[in-house]
């Protein structure tokens, strides 16, 4: 789960105050108020919403299943040009350095939270009162309490028209095996429209090419090092893969939940599903950011946490039932304040660590170049 998941006790969760119905050009300016923005329409109200995607006050009111709250701004679509930037979070309490670039790449725009369950106003008083040196025209979240219902019209007119979007952590099999098709093509847009995008735990495990998707539960490395092939070890595709993360896959809370085992397991599987390497994995330890941008990355920091890569070209020893056995590995750790330029390259570097998986065990070697040697009968 990321930070902003977890609702302080005693607080009043899910606070909204709703839009009053006036006509078009009479609303409410809320931008320092919190706003359920689904209350302006229904049984009685007297307005048929128009089906226009780039309003955000012509937008349906969400149907059941979907709720919708936070800061509303004036309701008019403000049109900006956003930076295409895209922020990857490892959970825990959000990195604030890469937080603000994200809300600053919508260019005082407009955002969407996407979330399958928790808070609809932790995010939006986060980016809209913390953050920001340019204010956003409108910050809300967006819950598919029932992730069925992720194709909504509310849901895709919100999507539709934001300058940013960001994926709350949670449970990922909600946003890749849950959300409807139409859904996943909205997001996919998101990066076709160059807007900026991001996600922490969950949400930034689902947006690399190759994605654990937890259809079957969680797993630890132990588990996932004795049988990659086991059910739990359940790699997707995802449909709104980020053009950055080609050939990636992404793990979260990595080193305090020690996930470096199942992060290789999940990468033989992936290598071997894609049929191509190298594949790389991105395992971000909690409170750490990964901050993609013009062809170049930069990882932040609240502590001492860092960012994890490893490139994997195999070959792999996959059979049910059988530990993992996986040669070709190198793995490099990036620590805040780290930067260079993105596709990540493993060659010329000399902080290089070889690895390889026997029988189930990770182990280091000497040299990075004995991975070329290294062959599985």
């Amino acid at each position: 789960m990321g930070g902003r998941e977890e609702v302080a006790a005693g607080r009043a969760a899910d606070l909204s105050v709703p839009v009053p119905c006036r006509t078009p050009r009479a609303r409410v300016l809320a931008l320092a108020a919190i706003a359920g923005v689904s209350s302006c329409v229904g049984p009685g109200s007297g307005l048929v919403p128009p089906l226009d995607p780039d309003d955000v006050d012509r937008c349906p009111a969400p149907g059941p299943g979907v709720e919708i709250g936070g800061f509303a701004g004036t309701g008019d679509d403000t049109h900006r040009i956003p930076q295409r930037r895209l922020v990857l979070m490892g959970g825990g309490r959000e990195e604030d350095v890469a937080a603000r670039l994200f809300v600053e790449a919508s260019f005082a725009g407009d955002i969407v939270i996407l979330r399958a369950s928790g808070s609809l106003t932790s995010y939006p008083e986060y980016f809209i009162g913390s953050l920001a040196s340019l204010t956003p025209a409108t910050v809300v979240t967006v819950r598919t309490s029932n992730p069925e219902a992720g194709a909504d019209p509310a849901v895709l007119c919100r999507v539709g028209r934001a300058e940013a979007v960001w994926l709350a952590g949670g449970d990922q099999w909600n946003y890749l095996g849950r959300w409807p098709a139409a859904l996943h093509d909205s997001l996919a847009a998101v990066a076709q429209r160059d807007r900026a995008m991001g996600g922490t735990s969950a949400g930034a495990v689902s947006l690399g090419e190759g994605a654990f998707d937890a259809r079957y539960g969680t797993v630890t490395s132990a588990e996932a090092l004795a049988d990659p092939m086991r059910s739990e070890v359940s790699i997707s595709s995802p449909a709104f893969a980020q053009p950055e993360l080609a050939g990636v896959l992404v793990d979260s809370h990595f080193m305090e939940r020690s996930r470096e085992g199942r992060l290789l397991a999940f990468l033989a599987r992936f290598l071997a599903d894609r049929g191509e390497g190298p594949v790389v994995g991105v395992g971000l330890d909690e409170g750490v950011a990964l901050t993609l941008e013009f062809g170049e990355y930069h990882v932040t920091s609240r502590e001492s946490g860092a960012a994890w890569l490893y490139e994997v070209t195999g070959p792999a020893e996959l059979a049910p039932g059988k530990p993992l056995t996986l040669a070709g590995i190198r793995r490099v750790r990036l620590e805040g304040g780290s930067v260079g330029r993105w596709p990540f390259t493993f060659d010329g570097r000399s902080d290089v660590v070889g690895m390889r998986v026997e029988g189930g065990t990770v182990r280091a070697i000497a040299s990075p170049r004995e991975t070329d040697d290294f062959a599985i009968p």
